[in-house]
């Protein structure tokens, strides 16, 4: 559940039917609406997305083990093995650049995230008893021309249900991976954190 407080109920009532998922115990699905909890207020401005910059600091313990859920910051096994800190910023990059993009303004932002915790399933967990993808960062939003700082730094925290044994199996045959879920529930927070960018969608 992030953590955000409310805003126009239009544009959250939006938010919440797109891609969103749960879990359920019968077919997967990745359209059934999903509770967002309170919604930060970002003060309204005349803001165009410029540019995200993501940070994964080297300071995030990476666990590799082949338990239900490590110790670690870090746990990511859908990428090969490698740098999960570099594979991590590639993943959260590409799912939140296309949904940034239809922010248009006259006050171009420079969004900033710096990843506290990624914690996806390890295989053992995923096909047992399921678990959390623990998604959290901190969000700074800035002048892109100045440097001035107009939001944050402020916590985020997307937590939400992973599935697990048969309903992963079924989730995977339907192409719904983990980087799937967790690339719609990032698309969402922006999508609720940052209302205009649904009006510049429709408007373009």
């Amino acid at each position: 559940m992030f953590k955000m407080r409310s805003f126009p109920a239009l544009a959250l009532g939006a938010a919440m039917v797109l891609t969103g998922c749960v879990t359920t115990t019968g077919d997967v699905t990745r359209n059934a609406g999903l509770d967002l909890g309170p919604v930060i207020e970002v003060p309204t401005q005349n803001w165009g997305f410029a540019q995200l910059v993501v940070s994964v600091p080297d300071s995030l313990s990476v666990s590799e083990a082949h338990a239900i859920k490590p110790r670690a910051d870090i746990v990511w096994r859908e990428d090969a093995p490698g740098n999960r800190r570099a594979q991590v910023q590639a993943l959260m990059q590409a799912a939140l650049e296309p949904a940034l993009a239809p922010m248009q303004g006259d006050i171009p932002v420079l969004i900033r995230l710096e990843v506290t915790r990624f914690h996806a399933l390890t295989e053992r967990a995923r096909y047992t008893i399921g678990g959390e993808h623990e998604i959290e960062f901190i969000v700074t939003i800035a002048n892109a021309e100045t440097g001035q700082i107009l939001s944050g730094p402020r916590a985020v925290d997307l937590t939400f249900r992973a599935y697990g044994g048969q309903q992963a199996v079924n989730a995977e045959a339907q192409g719904i991976t983990q980087r799937v879920r967790i690339t719609e529930r990032l698309q969402q927070w922006v999508q609720a954190e940052f209302p205009q960018t649904m009006l510049g969608a429709i408007g373009s």
